[in-house]
């Protein structure tokens, strides 16, 4: 089960891998979300897709 997101966008896509493209399009802060996971759920909480970068120490752009 996931926890609740630091961030949600919903994107309508007419199945799992259009959503996955329309997702990919989607310009994200990572490091300014203090997030290090994405996932792509659907409407039923199902996730269909996940991408999960690798920890690493703070930098200072």
């Amino acid at each position: 089960m996931l926890s609740a997101p630091v961030y949600e966008e919903v994107i309508t896509a007419k199945d799992a891998a259009d959503a996955v493209i329309l997702a990919k399009a989607v310009e994200l802060n990572m490091s300014n979300l203090k997030a290090n996971a994405l996932y792509l759920v659907d409407a039923n909480g199902h996730v269909a897709w996940s991408l999960r970068i690798a920890d690493a120490p703070d930098v200072d752009p």
